[in-house]
């Protein structure tokens, strides 16, 4: 009762200086909905909010997610404060994850129709929300009709059939990453990830033109706002300039239709060096996969929390400087985990981790993506199983609820209640000290202050190893951060120390930081917006 009585004492005092204290104050009260309080530039730089269609909300009581359960939860989404959207593969597919596209311009028909797309833009848009959709063009399924005519082509002199032998890659003998041609002996094709889905010719002037009227047909038909490429790297295998120069098309091409067409790749390389080589084709953004679950040596962010680490604040901010230089061109797009890797909550150590990750992910600049589920602190229980990466998101904790998704992504996926480490949407929304109610605020006051997304970054001297303090600007305008790093230790501030500025802003992962005059005291993990 005291610690309330306090907390009570503590908001009234910093409401009556107009301070939104999101330590304390309840996430969902009025002030902190209304996109009037809020300063969202309407860009490219937005809070991303990646969505397995499949897993997410189920409209039609089948057990499957649909696009009609995505447009249901867009009040949902957007009071999280995301506003954008990446859907996975949404086209027909004979998978359950989408990515072997077996008819470019149709819906997958467990997710709906066209006009159900149609009708979630619309309604993103209203909204304030952009979508982007996963465009699969390294590869096609097996049953794409391209590739049933590509293997009569094999066998037929008939002129409007033989054109389709240059969709695909085919070889008279078997080489790495090619299979035989189902039907065809003594033909190959290549088919790098898997025998049902073969590579396609990217040079051919023929499929370049297809995936140019595929890019017509949802930018402007679909009225989506952009794509999401997946395996870049691998559009020509080890050619890191032939790939380069296929995403130059690609950037090209949709943003003739599109202007401001966000394009953000799939670039699954070891090092922010080779990440970079794929700014060069001008597209807006490389996934920043140092930062990931799916870093090759460890994620950046991870090591923040490390014991190896004897200053965490200095090794954050100049993590960022470091980003800034390395990344020159283009817009970052830094993310925790997706679909192919661990959960962010596997990869941080217990809820307070799971949260000062999302804190830290959320001052980055550039476009931040979280994966759903990520912001109730789900878990896969099996890295190696792509299934378990994505399962059904936990709405509520009852046996039996309404858009409750029933349908495993694969068989043998564990979908029942123990497959969740923390409390459903329902139960931590109700729950101000939440994973939720913390991604909440995190991604709030990213959208309240554009610097921090946009601004040049400026390390400033910090006042503890643990603290790392530095400034964003952007337009004229300056926010300095503060961020405790340390587990279990309170460091006081003076906030003049930094200048002209006044406290807009505080995130707490442990405990409830306070102000009093000057004196800014920042418990452990927590996070100080100063402007």
């Amino acid at each position: 009762m005291k610690l309330k009585r306090f907390a009570f004492a503590l908001c009234a005092l910093l409401l009556a200086f107009g301070l939104p204290f999101f330590g304390c104050a309840k996430i969902t009260d009025t002030k902190f909905r209304d996109d009037g309080v809020l300063n969202i530039i309407d860009d490219n730089n937005r809070n991303w909010y990646e969505v397995f269609v499949r897993s997410y909300y189920d409209s039609d009581e089948d057990g499957v997610g649909d696009l009609n359960g995505v447009t249901q939860k867009l009040d949902y989404i957007k009071d999280m404060g995301f506003n954008g959207i990446w859907l996975m593969p949404i086209c027909q597919s004979n998978t359950y994850h989408g990515y072997d596209v077996a008819d470019y311009k149709t819906v997958e028909s467990d997710y709906g129709t066209n006009d159900d797309f149609k009708n979630l833009m619309n309604e993103a848009h209203k909204r304030g929300i952009n979508v982007i959709v996963d465009m699969v063009f390294n590869h096609t399924s097996v049953s794409h009709s391209w590739f049933q005519k590509a293997k009569g082509a094999l066998t037929s002199s008939n002129p409007d059939v033989a054109k389709y032998a240059e969709y695909y890659n085919f070889a008279d003998s078997p080489n790495v990453g090619y299979a035989e041609v189902p039907g065809v002996p003594g033909k190959y094709y290549e088919c790098r990830f898997d025998t049902a889905m073969p590579d396609l010719n990217l040079d051919s002037a023929l499929v370049r033109a297809e995936l140019t009227e595929i890019m017509r047909f949802w930018l402007k038909d679909m009225n989506a706002d952009g794509f999401r490429l997946d395996a870049c790297t691998s559009y020509y295998t080890g050619d890191v300039d032939k790939n380069v120069e296929f995403l130059s098309f690609v950037n090209t091409t949709a943003k003739s239709f599109k202007k401001n067409a966000y394009i953000v790749g799939e670039v699954w390389e070891g090092t922010d060096a080779q990440i970079r080589a794929y700014y060069e084709s001008g597209i807006d953004s490389c996934f920043l996969f140092s930062v990931s679950a799916g870093a090759a040596y460890g994620s950046t962010l991870k090591n923040v929390f490390s014991s190896l680490e004897d200053a965490p604040g200095e090794y954050y901010a100049n993590l960022l400087v470091e980003y800034q230089n390395k990344y020159d061109k283009g817009s970052q797009a830094p993310f925790l985990c997706n679909h192919d890797t661990a959960r962010a909550a596997n990869m941080f150590l217990g809820e307070r981790q799971v949260k000062m990750g999302a804190g830290l992910l959320s001052l980055m600049n550039g476009n931040v993506f979280v994966y759903y589920g990520d912001e109730i602190g789900m878990v896969c229980k099996d890295s190696s199983s792509d299934p378990t990466k994505r399962i059904a998101m936990l709405w509520d904790d009852a046996a039996v609820y309404e858009g409750q998704v029933f349908v495993p992504p694969a068989s043998g996926v564990d979908m029942s209640a123990n497959a969740y480490k923390y409390p459903s949407v329902k139960a931590q929304s109700e729950n101000e000290t939440s994973i939720l109610n913390y991604y909440k605020a995190a991604m709030r006051i990213r959208n309240r202050h554009p610097e921090i997304a946009r601004g040049i970054v400026e390390k400033v001297q910090s006042q503890s190893p643990y603290l790392s303090a530095f400034k964003k600007t952007y337009n004229g305008k300056s926010v300095t951060v503060l961020v405790n790093l340390s587990e279990s230790e309170d460091f006081t501030v003076s906030i003049s120390s930094y200048g002209d500025v006044k406290l807009t802003d505080l995130l707490d992962a442990v405990g409830e930081s306070s102000v009093k005059g000057d004196s800014l005291v920042m418990k452990p993990f927590s996070i100080a917006v100063l402007a």
